[in-house]
């Protein structure tokens, strides 16, 4: 009820605090469709701040990571997701892996005798290691589990920079 009384104002700035903590999950999946569909509809701009980051997949298109008070993320979902690989290897093969030339390496871990990183690469990778685009769940949790990585905060998240929002 509440969202619907929201919605109907038709705002220009909708902000909404752990809008779907309470919800079943099938209402949660049909609000999260919902919720971009009713903004682009009217002109609105949807600000969530949430903590279930499954909820986030599909229902933002920008995102700003926060993590002790320090941006870690920021940009176009799409731009962040394809600065990012995820790489694979044999255990006994995880030292170069993680030192692939020209890459950052935001978290190596290890399970069943195998080794996976998620990397921003700065070039082409090697194909035997199987690079792959992160899911943005797997981007925002390697992410939060290592701090010591520099941020990435794209062009048009910088602060000057120029956003239209058309009413």
């Amino acid at each position: 009820m509440a969202f619907a009384l929201a919605l109907g104002k038709r705002p220009r700035l909708l902000l909404l605090d752990e809008p779907m903590a309470d919800l079943d999950p099938l209402v949660r999946r049909e609000l999260t469709d919902l919720l971009p569909a009713e903004a682009d509809r009217h002109g609105s701009t949807v600000v969530i701040s949430s903590h279930l980051v499954a909820e986030l997949e599909g229902a933002c298109d920008f995102l700003v990571l926060i993590d002790g008070g320090t941006v870690r993320l920021a940009g176009d979902v799409a731009e962040l997701i394809g600065a990012h690989r995820t790489v694979s290897a044999p255990d006994e093969q995880a030292d170069r892996l993680v030192r692939l030339p020209g890459q950052t390496t935001v978290e190596p871990r290890s399970a069943a005798g195998r080794t996976t990183a998620l990397i921003r690469p700065r070039g082409p990778l090697p194909a035997e290691h199987d690079p792959a685009p992160p899911s943005l769940e797997e981007l925002l949790l390697a992410h939060l589990r290592t701090a010591d990585t520099p941020p990435l905060i794209t062009p048009a998240a910088r602060a000057g920079a120029h956003h239209e929002v058309t009413v």
